[in-house]
């Protein structure tokens, strides 16, 4: 087995051992799943390309920033400040003066992303090693993980080599700044025989899962303190080194026959037959806020009301998952997103409903500028950070590349706009910021000597590189062209224009979009209903009742008939319904079931 290595941010070039504890960590594994001979080593090394086609710090520096603005998306606990560390001087965000230690790290990835030269080149010297060497396994970290998918993406010379494994590790393949500019739309298997991804949720430098349907991908989690580290660092293990790499790739890679060609079929080993779930149901339900101010009283009828609903319609119970109040906290919540979405493969329905309160956040680039707003979802702890909130950053990566053929529908009983509830009136399912909050998205008005909301086309923040009609943006980024609205995925849309979004769609490249069922209007409210003594939510109660009425409706159909329903009842929201047009003009899966109706007695 010969294995080309390719490493990732930083100098390589300058430490002659740099492969040498990568090798350890390899033969280790190997050896331990029975291979006897060693694999031989080809090590790639690339910064005098980085060199030769620098053109200063100045050109790298907005792409640095929107890049490292993304370190909030997957990290796990205060990403910003642990990427700045790992990356930066700690203490510093003045690009001028980060100078070198910025330039080998974080300015690496920029530039790769910025330069198409640079590209160009390191294709050229990545097929003349492939080619050279007989190369059987590429390993890849970090950086080198983008410039070999890169090759084995965009070049024709890449099929010439369809028979290599390919292993990926600390990687930023699917980053959004990277994958929306290199690699726009759905993310496609390279013609590899194999391919294995390492993911570490512990590692701050800009990484990503990937989750793809394909036979021969293997997704492998590693969690460990290690963080981006290739091979054990302070007693923790590394990506190489890690017990589930070893248990789930060196342990298949070397089998005698493996260790000569790693097959497709032997993924097979670690399916083990086991039959993916076709239907599986998240319901999330929130009363008991912990500040009484914000308690509801109506999100875990909904719950229950929508779970005999699906019920009804051929869930079964046991293909459900429900939280309520205090255990519906952010980590609790997206450990169950993680759930609700995986092996979600060819033809099989997920469902994820909501109902509890929502509010919006400023949202914040890595230059601590305001530059757009993120509508978020309000878990049990929610504290008014994005890293206590559910926003459309912890959706996209999970359904982006589903298949076409997959179903996954997100009902949201609730609404960002906020409102006050009085006693006696209707409760509304959105909370106020705090003032400090609400400063943030205000400016003064010099001329009236009053506050005002700000007017972001003056300052110029509108993305206008997403394409479709002004009714289709206002659907996908809000009225004012800068929300990051909940289920959009609007990280990889934004910089699509309507040009390009049609060709991936010819090319059946496009993005996933889920159906979105949403209480209100982006600028509504949501409201609680009273049936009797029994509180659910408006939108909730009526769109159960007229599905029940209608079970063969079709999407289109339900929402139209709820927004008359609710219209009737003298409330003041209006529904609203989110998808591919295919998809809402075809009738709501499921039908109503028989075998828990009573038989007729004589």
């Amino acid at each position: 087995m010969r294995i080309l290595l390719v490493h990732g941010i930083g100098r390589s070039d300058i430490d002659p051992n740099y492969y040498h504890p990568w090798e350890q960590a390899i033969n280790v594994g190997l050896s331990k799943a029975g291979l006897a001979a060693s694999p031989e080593y080809v090590e790639f090394h690339y910064d005098d390309a980085f060199e030769k086609h620098d053109r200063g710090a100045h050109v790298y520096a907005a792409a640095v920033i929107e890049l490292i603005g993304t370190a909030t998306v997957h990290a796990v606990t205060d990403p910003i400040s642990n990427f700045l560390h790992g990356i930066f001087h700690p203490g510093t965000r003045d690009l001028a003066g980060i100078g070198d230690y910025v330039r080998w790290r974080a300015g690496m990835v920029a530039q790769f992303v910025v330069e198409d030269g640079l590209r160009k080149e390191l294709r050229d010297k990545l097929s003349d090693a492939l080619e050279q060497d007989s190369i059987d396994m590429v390993a890849a970290h970090s950086l080198g993980s983008l410039l070999t998918f890169d090759f084995l993406h965009n070049d024709q010379r890449a099929r010439q080599h369809a028979d290599i494994t390919y292993l990926t590790f600390g990687s930023q393949i699917n980053n959004p700044f990277v994958r929306a500019r290199l690699w726009p739309g759905r993310l496609v298997m390279p013609s590899v025989n194999s391919w294995y991804h390492l993911f570490n949720s512990q590692d701050p430098v800009l990484t990503a899962d990937i989750s793809l349907s394909a036979a021969n991908f293997r997704d492998i989690t590693t969690p460990s303190a290690a963080g981006h580290a290739a091979t054990m660092t302070g007693g923790q293990p590394g990506y190489l080194d890690h017990p589930n790499t070893q248990r789930l790739l060196w342990d298949i890679l070397g089998q005698p026959v493996a260790a000569r060609r790693a097959v497709r079929g032997n993924f097979a080993i670690l399916d083990r037959a086991a039959a993916k779930p076709k239907r599986r149901a998240l319901l999330i339900g929130i009363n008991d806020y912990p500040d009484p101010q914000n308690r509801l009283e109506g999100c875990v009828n909904d719950v229950f009301l929508f779970s005999s609903l699906l019920q009804e319609r051929g869930f079964a119970a046991t293909e459900m998952r429900v939280v309520l109040n205090e255990r519906a906290t952010v980590a609790g919540i997206r450990e169950r997103l993680e759930w609700l979405l995986e092996d979600a493969g060819d033809g099989m329905e997920r469902v994820l409903f909501y109902s509890g309160h929502g509010a919006q956040l400023p949202g914040y680039n890595a230059a601590e500028v305001i530059d757009h707003k993120d509508e978020c979802l309000v878990p049990y702890d929610f504290a008014w950070t994005k890293e206590s909130a559910i926003t459309d950053d912890d959706f996209y990566h999970l359904y982006s590349d589903l298949p076409f053929s997959a179903h996954f529908f997100a009902v949201f009983d609730c609404c960002h706009s906020g409102g006050i509830t009085r006693d006696g009136s209707r409760k509304v399912r959105g909370i106020i910021p705090p003032d400090d909050i609400r400063h943030r998205m205000l400016k003064w008005n010099g001329g009236e000597q009053m506050w005002e909301e700000r007017d972001w086309k003056d300052e110029d923040l509108i993305n206008d590189n997403y394409g479709g009609t002004a009714d289709e943006r206002a659907e996908m980024m809000g009225r004012q062209g800068v929300t990051y609205r909940i289920g959009r995925g609007m990280r990889l849309r934004e910089c699509l224009s309507k040009t390009e979004s049609a060709r991936l769609v010819k090319q059946k490249r496009a993005l996933y979009l889920p159906v979105l069922l949403e209480a209100c209007g982006e600028e509504e409210l949501s409201y609680e209903y009273r049936h009797g003594t029994i509180s659910y939510g408006a939108f909730t109660y009526s769109m159960a009742k007229n599905l029940r009425a209608n079970p063969a409706s079709t999407f289109q159909a339900l929402i139209t008939r709820t927004i008359e329903t609710l219209r009737a009842l003298r409330y003041d929201q209006r529904p609203q319904i989110v998808g591919p047009d295919e998809v809402l003009r075809t009738r709501v899966p499921g039908s109503i079931a028989q075998a828990g109706k009573k038989k007729n007695r004589r």
